[in-house]
């Protein structure tokens, strides 16, 4: 289905840009079982129940490498002409019994981040930074023309510039669009614009 969509993407003059929600591995809502060969069932080590949901944990570097694969798979099998990450990187906060949930990721900390100078947010936002620029380089190795956008939450930190209230990505997702934007790690962003 996405060679035929591409093909026809590109008989109309469209570009076609993939789009990875890298860290997501199985929605609440989602009605069909999961499959055999699915990584919660492969690496169940790497997966983490969040709320109701299945998440690949960031700061796992196996996780990394795996959604990097996946996401070079498709830039090398199919003539793409764009790469594009969804707002997920760490989950929008879940809530149990009136009580906000940290993200499962105890492990992870332990094993990579409690030992560094990063406090737990800095090193979950460090996660999500290192995984955006090594996406960046690989795409760009790969096939230089392949674009790399973001569609971020579209506020990057409240107060910026002074007018603007509402989430902060920034602190709630730990993505710092900013800094991707800056330091030239993406081509584009494309902010997601819910009010």
């Amino acid at each position: 289905p996405l060679a035929f969509a591409i093909e026809e993407a590109h008989q109309r003059g469209l570009e076609l840009h993939a789009w990875f929600n890298p860290y997501r591995a199985h929605h609440a809502s989602a009605t069909s079982p999961i499959s055999a060969n699915h990584i919660s069932k492969l690496r169940p080590e790497l997966v983490r129940q969040y709320g109701r949901s299945l998440w690949l944990d960031p700061g796992e570097r196996e996780v990394q490498e795996h959604s990097l694969k996946v996401v070079l798979d498709v830039v090398k099998r199919y003539d793409v002409d764009g790469v594009h990450f969804d707002d997920y990187f760490y989950p929008y906060k879940e809530s149990a019994n009136g009580r906000e949930l940290d993200f499962p990721d105890e492990a992870s900390w332990r094993k990579y981040g409690a030992g560094s100078k990063l406090a737990r947010d800095d090193w979950r936002r460090e996660n999500v930074n290192r995984f955006i620029e090594r996406v960046n380089q690989a795409v760009k190795a790969a096939k230089p023309w392949v674009k790399f956008g973001v569609s971020p939450f579209g506020i990057w930190r409240p107060e910026h510039p002074a007018q603007i209230r509402g989430f902060d990505a920034y602190s709630g997702l730990y993505a710092d669009s900013r800094k991707w934007l800056v330091n030239g790690w993406l081509d584009y962003l494309a902010p997601q614009l819910y009010w």
